[in-house]
This record gives C-alpha cells, sequence and structure tokens, in this order.
C-alpha cells in the first residue's frame, strides 16, 4: 500500500472534521468528541516537536557546514606544514623536487655500437636511476649516505668543464656530449647533480670523423637504439674542431632551455 501524501491526509481530516460538524448540528449529540479531542492534542503536540527538531536540524546543518569548511582550512595548513617539513629535511642533504627539470650535462662514449656511460650502456635516451646495494628501496637517489660515498642516481655535471676534467673528452676519437633534463629527486653537489630520473634533451656526438648535433627527440631515440646513425652527421676536418662544434652547439642548448624553464 502506497503512503498518502501529507496534502491528502490534511485534506481528508478537514473533510472529516467538516463531516462530524454537520453531525452534530443535525443531531446535536458528539458521543466520540473527547477521542477527537485528544487525537487533536497528540498531533499538535507532536507538530511542536518536529518543528523544533527541524529547527534543531537547522542549526546541526549549519554548524556541521561551518566544521567542515574548518576542516578543510586546516588540511590546507597541515599540507603546508607537511610540505614545509620536506623541504626542510631535503635542503639539509641538498635534495630538491623541481616542478621544472633541472638541466646538466653528460658525456658518452661510443664502444660496441652502443653509447656508454660510466656505468652501463644508454640505448634510449631516458634513464631511470636504481641503486646496485639497496635496490629501489626508498627514494632514489638515496641521500643518507647508505650507498657509499658516491650514491646512487644518475649523475650529470652542472657545467661541460667537469667532463674534460674527469674524462679527458680530449683524448676521445668517437663520442658524445649531451644535456640532459633531471627530474624527480634531485641530490645537488659541488660540481653536478645526481637525479631519479635523466632525458637527453640535445645532443653533439662525433663518430668516425663526422658530427650529428640535434635536440629533435625522435633523432635522439634513434642514436641511442643505433649510434651508427650519427655517421648522418657533417664531416669535420679535426677532433678539436669536432669538440668545439659540440661545445658551442649543447651550450646554446642549454641557455634556450633555461630560458624555458
Amino acid at each position: 500500500m502506497e503512503p498518502v501524501p501529507e496534502l491528502e491526509r490534511t485534506a481528508r481530516r478537514a473533510e472529516l472534521r467538516r463531516a462530524l460538524r454537520t453531525s452534530q448540528d443535525r443531531s446535536g449529540a458528539a458521543p466520540a468528541l473527547i477521542d477527537v479531542s485528544k487525537a487533536n492534542a497528540a498531533l499538535s503536540v507532536r507538530q511542536r516537536r518536529i518543528n523544533r527538531l527541524r529547527e534543531e536540524e537547522a542549526r546541526i546543518t549549519q554548524q556541521i557546514a561551518s566544521m567542515v569548511s574548518e576542516m578543510r582550512r586546516i588540511e590546507r595548513w597541515l599540507e603546508f606544514c607537511l610540505e614545509d617539513a620536506i623541504d626542510r629535511t631535503r635542503n639539509q642533504h641538498s635534495e630538491a623536487w623541481s616542478p621544472s627539470p633541472i638541466m646538466g650535462y653528460r658525456l658518452w662514449w661510443v664502444e660496441d655500437g652502443e653509447l656508454c656511460g660510466v656505468k652501463m650502456p644508454w640505448n634510449k635516451r631516458t634513464l631511470a636511476a636504481s641503486c646496485l646495494r639497496h635496490g629501489d628501496l626508498g627514494e632514489i637517489p638515496h641521500s643518507d649516505g647508505s650507498c657509499g660515498r658516491l650514491g646512487c642516481g644518475v649523475y650529470a655535471a652542472k657545467t661541460i668543464d667537469p667532463l674534460y676534467r674527469d674524462f679527458n673528452v680530449w683524448s676521445l676519437e668517437d663520442f658524445a656530449i649531451g644535456l640532459v633534463a633531471l627530474t624527480g629527486k634531485v641530490v645537488e653537489h659541488d660540481d653536478g647533480y645526481r637525479a631519479a630520473e635523466a632525458t637527453v634533451v640535445a645532443l653533439g656526438a662525433r663518430l668516425e670523423g663526422r658530427v650529428l648535433l640535434t635536440n629533435i627527440p625522435d633523432m635522439l631515440d634513434d642514436v641511442f637504439a643505433d649510434p651508427s646513425m650519427i655517421r648522418m652527421g657533417n664531416p669535420v676536418e679535426s677532433r678539436q674542431q669536432s669538440l668545439i662544434e659540440i661545445e658551442m652547439y649543447v651550450a646554446e642548448e642549454a641557455r634556450r632551455a633555461e630560458q624555458w624553464i
């Protein structure tokens, strides 16, 4: 049985009251009038209670809305406090989580058909760091000294100069110098960085007397997949000339990247 709407119930009671008055007018007797009075009184009492409860409900609803608004403000404050605590902790270890990539320089040499870094070959232009000592436990690169003196991460120099100093670039025949975008967790050192991930954004490479300069993503992918693609570059007269062209190109790409970041 479907519930009767409130308006219909009200109309029904009004109709019954009119019928009662008509009956009283005709007969002058109403033996059940006391019961009607009790029912009316009971209805009035409950209606007043409902009205008070609805007023209380409105106050409670308003209080809940106010409390929710306060909680949102406290949550934002808590997020700020957490971020500030994280930043303070990371600053103690020279760490950074930058919304923009941090640019750095890397060196590779061509060996056995691959572009090789210090620890491993790069078959793609993007390399994610791993920790040989602790695996992927915690945030990489680790900065608590547990990885040893050097620590894990993808390394990059702040300028090109450390590459010449540490790797004797002048003596290399087939090599590449690239500008890399460091993302994720980045730990800063005196001359460079180590990061969770690095992506090559520009490359100057020499192979068998030819130099290829490119910042085209598809071309970079092809070169790291097959370094023989470097032979598509222009011929150069000397090793010194190739170094000058590569350094000037990569440095200019770094300046362009800094303008965009």
